[in-house]
């Protein structure tokens, strides 16, 4: 993951216009127009940042797991101080189109969803940021998120694992023989 570990080191880091204005290029992208007021769209908000800054989109705030998952409170003093720019989603500022396609990818998986995002970016914090094996850090995740049903934690963990997995060039090449095995399964049997 670009971005995970050196983007969240401990030193201190400069939050600029720029940052602000890419956050909120990303929330116009997904569609997510943020109320300051209401406790989940700060949930989600905190999240998808999160998420996105997992996945190599680069933000200079740092976070830390807190009990409803990762958090920043830089991020925080942002949204509050320029809540108007945050609810209409106003900026000049663009995204590549690999963050478009990061925050298109992490909608469509999350669907804003506050409770899967604080499932799931809590168990990236703790699998990417922390460095647990995947059984330690889903544990980890049931543990603090014993207030969700196990099916949504299950649901929150998948996503953030098919959002975060990149797989290496030799587990494509699996995935690609494993497909055409069953492409080709498939046409017999429809042969018969």
């Amino acid at each position: 993951m670009s971005g995970a570990g050196s983007a969240n080191s401990w030193a201190a880091q400069v939050i600029t216009v720029d940052d602000r204005s890419k956050v909120i290029a990303c929330f116009r992208e997904a569609g997510f127009r943020m109320d300051k007021d209401l406790f989940e769209h700060r949930l989600i908000a905190q999240k998808l940042v999160y998420l996105l800054k997992l996945k190599g989109v680069e933000f200079a705030y740092p976070f830390r797991l807190y009990v409803r998952g990762p958090y920043s409170p830089d991020l925080a003093r942002e949204y509050y101080q320029y809540a108007d720019e945050f609810s209409r989603c106003e900026t000049a500022s663009t995204l590549s189109p690999a963050e478009a396609d990061s925050v298109a990818e992490l909608t469509a998986l999350f669907d804003k969803s506050p409770s899967l995002l604080e499932i799931g970016a809590t168990y990236g914090y703790l699998a990417y940021e922390m460095h647990q094996p995947p059984q330690q850090a889903y544990r980890t995740v049931r543990r603090m998120k014993s207030f969700y049903s196990s099916e949504q934690i299950v649901k929150g963990v998948n996503r953030a694992k098919q959002y975060l997995f990149v797989p290496t060039d030799e587990e494509k090449a699996a995935l690609d023989a494993e497909l055409e095995e069953w492409q080709r399964a498939g046409i017999r049997s429809m042969r018969h």
